[in-house]
């Protein structure tokens, strides 16, 4: 593993899993020179659940909903999306608030 040493246990799980994708907010950590011997790319988070989207927009948005309902404090879908906000997955919230005109 040639990526970051504090990060290189991803990676190496990644690998054993295998897996297509790492899924993270630290990008600098897995360079595409790191990661191409393995057939495996990097993805911010807010990427990946826009690439979800378009696989399966309604499992998507169901999946919203189902996250929002089973909250102790129950939460609607626009507070679910608020909360991706925060997390830093503003495209992600702005694309679904578009498919259901929020």
């Amino acid at each position: 593993m040639t990526n970051q040493e504090k990060d290189r246990h991803v990676l190496a799980a990644a690998v054993k899993t295998p897996c297509e994708v790492i899924v993270t907010y630290n990008l600098k950590h897995f360079s595409e020179e790191c990661l191409n011997q393995f057939e495996i790319t990097a993805k911010h988070p807010d990427e990946f659940l826009i690439d979800l989207y378009h696989l399966n927009g309604e499992m998507v948005v169901h999946e919203l909903h189902q996250q929002g309902t089973a909250l102790r404090t129950p939460r609607t879908i626009s507070e679910v999306l608020a909360s991706l906000e925060i997390c830093r997955c503003a495209q992600f919230a702005q694309l679904i608030r578009e498919r259901l005109a929020l």
